[in-house]
């Protein structure tokens, strides 16, 4: 079998092609995000999204066609970007579960601003968009199945796990607010609590 020059140009610009929809989609993932971090989602708008990221309203719905659609894949992608973060941490570290319960204590105490404000923001809403808890329910159910599946110390795992979990819901639903030094002072304790595990 062999190629023509027009086939390998086709194939090419339709590879092109698709890495740009995927890029102009990340984009339009990240714009949204942005809007539901500064302003909460109730302020997200298909329109509002598409003046923002500079394409026609036509141009958005083209991949997105309703605002819970957009809303759905502006939760998928924290959802992977957590789980890319922890888990290539982990996987450069050594790959085992306590590599993965270290590197998910670091991610927690170190999450960045925007990250907790568009969290905050999306839990707050979540009453109103039920359907964005089920990406969030199939993330944590991998998580704590694979903690228990981790040898002798499973428990340990899944309770510095759920400690996690407990830490980052009181201060994302601005229940409490832990000072810098009781926060450092957790981390510690967490982690010599995760040398346990192999």
């Amino acid at each position: 079998m062999y190629y023509t020059y027009s086939t390998v140009s086709t194939v090419s610009n339709a590879m092109s092609n698709s890495s740009q929809r995927t890029s102009a989609k990340q984009r339009l993932i990240d714009v949204a995000s942005a809007i539901v971090a500064s302003q909460g989602v109730h302020e997200l708008t298909i329109e509002g999204v598409a003046a923002a990221a500079g394409v026609t309203k036509g141009g958005l719905i083209y991949h997105f066609k309703t605002k819970d659609e957009l809303l759905a894949a502006v939760v998928q992608s924290l959802i992977d970007e957590w789980d890319r973060r922890s888990r290539t941490k982990a996987t450069q570290a050594g790959n085992t579960a306590g590599d993965l319960i270290r590197a998910m204590i670091d991610d927690t105490f170190d999450m960045p601003t925007e990250e907790r404000q568009l969290i905050s923001s999306l839990l707050a809403a979540a009453s109103s968009y039920p359907h964005l808890l089920g990406p969030v329910r199939d993330l944590y159910g991998r998580l704590y199945g694979d903690f228990s599946q981790s040898g002798p110390q499973s428990g340990i795992a899944l309770v510095i796990a759920a400690a996690l979990d407990g830490l980052s819901m009181l201060e994302l639903l601005d229940f409490h607010q832990f000072p810098e030094p009781q926060r450092e002072a957790m981390r510690h304790a967490l982690h010599t609590l995760a040398r346990q595990i192999p």
